[in-house]
């Protein structure tokens, strides 16, 4: 077994023992569940949460007796600890079905090359790649975060990057994914979710496409700046909320008409706002962000939707719909048509939020003193009159500048004639004195 030495092996084995600790959890409600399930402990059934003694303990009697937190007079919690500002984990996709999504994609429909359907993620792979290279650096161990079928990294060259980890949590997408020819890759099963590497290890991390699938996105973010180096980067890019809004809007119409009421076929994807304050929020900073639209023409939604399962791009979001009904597809079908059609069949959009974000580090650049600056932003509108003032006393600047120049050279001119006449005479007091 290739052995890494940044990884932590024990990372997922202690997560559940103590990384709870390390949540924000309420902890009077944790004791309130404690004694409740200790009152019931005779009356476990199937529908509880917990079916049996040992698994009650094991979940919350096993949890307090390894916090060894604080407790007051009365054997109860400090009430200070639960006061603290909690985050919301929103649990929106099943990521099992997206495994086996994945996995199906990988096998291909009827023997087929399942490559025929990487266009889009192919494309913006190399674009990925190719920001790499606006970045003047070569950074040393690498993190293709869900590498999918090599998207990335075959584009990465020695120069780039000394040693590439692909980490995908499909085993078929990552037995299948494409490796570059000149650096060093090896290949990890991991979850965005749950990312095992240490902390400060990683010099770079990138990412195309593919966590716009995660749940726990601020906490994916937190687990990636832990894990690199001061100055890291973090370069990657995400489907952003325009992405298939014509079928979306189709399918929603459709339903309306036909049903009385649609469901969630189109999973919810994140704003450039939305991405730019959970960076930040996460402690990356010196932030780009910037969209990329690019629209491809199908013959109608059909062959639109068999694509995307080929891209296992088809919904997993616990809310979905277990099917479509035949009349809802004809429908949407029609009404894509009618809305969004142009000569070459179907337009579907699909836009993308690129973004790079770094650690922070003293060596960085930082932000003017307050109070520095020299405009007032309420004068906005006299740009061009600041502008010229500003251009004048420059050119003043300088002509003083060349003034004081010209004094200095006069002045040093006049000091070497005296030294010459000075030394002149000295010639001349000499001879007389030997004649």
């Amino acid at each position: 077994m290739h052995k890494i030495p940044f990884l932590n092996y024990n990372y997922v084995a202690r997560s559940r023992a103590i990384g709870i600790l390390e949540l924000d959890l309420d902890l009077d409600y944790l004791q309130l569940q404690h004694l409740r399930h200790k009152r019931h402990s005779h009356s476990c059934s199937k529908s509880n949460k917990y079916t049996s003694t040992t698994e009650r303990r094991h979940t919350t009697g096993f949890l307090l007796k390894r916090s060894k937190l604080p407790l007051n007079s009365n054997n109860s919690f400090c009430r200070h600890l639960s006061s603290k500002q909690q985050d919301v984990i929103l649990n929106v996709f099943d990521r099992k079905a997206k495994v086996l999504q994945r996995e199906r994609a990988a096998q291909g429909f009827d023997g087929e090359d399942v490559s025929v359907y990487d266009y889009i993620k192919d494309e913006f792979g190399y674009r990925t790649a190719d920001r790499v290279w606006d970045i003047k650096r070569k950074f040393g161990v690498v993190v293709d975060l869900g590498s999918g079928r090599g998207h990335v990294s075959k584009h990465l060259s020695r120069e780039m990057i000394d040693t590439v980890y692909q980490c995908e949590f499909s085993p078929s997408f990552l037995h299948q994914a494409a490796v570059s020819p000149e650096v060093p890759t090896h290949k990890m099963l991991v979850d965005e979710e749950n990312l095992p590497f240490k902390e400060n290890s990683i010099d770079m991390f990138i990412s195309s496409l593919s966590l716009h699938w995660v749940n726990d996105l601020p906490g994916c973010f937190k687990q990636v700046l832990r894990a690199l180096k001061s100055d890291g980067c973090f370069l990657g890019s995400m489907f952003g909320a325009d992405t298939l809004y014509q079928l979306r809007v189709s399918l929603q119409l459709a339903e309306l008409e036909r049903e009385g009421g649609f469901g969630p076929h189109i999973s919810p994807f994140t704003t450039v706002n939305d991405l730019g304050n959970l960076l930040s929020r996460a402690g990356f900073v010196l932030l780009t962000i910037d969209l990329d639209d690019i629209t491809m023409n199908y013959p109608s939604m059909f062959e639109l939707m068999f694509d995307l399962k080929g891209m296992a791009e088809n919904n997993c979001a616990w809310r979905r719909k277990p099917q479509l009904h035949r009349d809802s597809l004809i429908a949407a079908a029609a009404i894509y048509k009618e809305m969004y059609g142009n000569e070459k069949g179907i337009p579907a959009t699909f836009q993308v939020v690129n973004f790079i974000g770094w650690k922070p580090d003293p060596s960085q650049p930082q932000p003017a003193k307050r109070g520095s600056g020299q405009v007032s932003l309420k004068d906005i509108d006299k740009l061009d009159q600041i502008t010229k003032q500003i251009k004048l006393m420059e050119e003043s600047t300088q002509g003083e500048a060349t003034d004081s120049n010209d004094t200095a050279k006069k002045s040093q001119e006049l000091e070497e004639e005296l030294q010459n006449l000075a030394n002149h005479y000295d010639d001349t007091d000499k001879n007389k004195s030997k004649k």
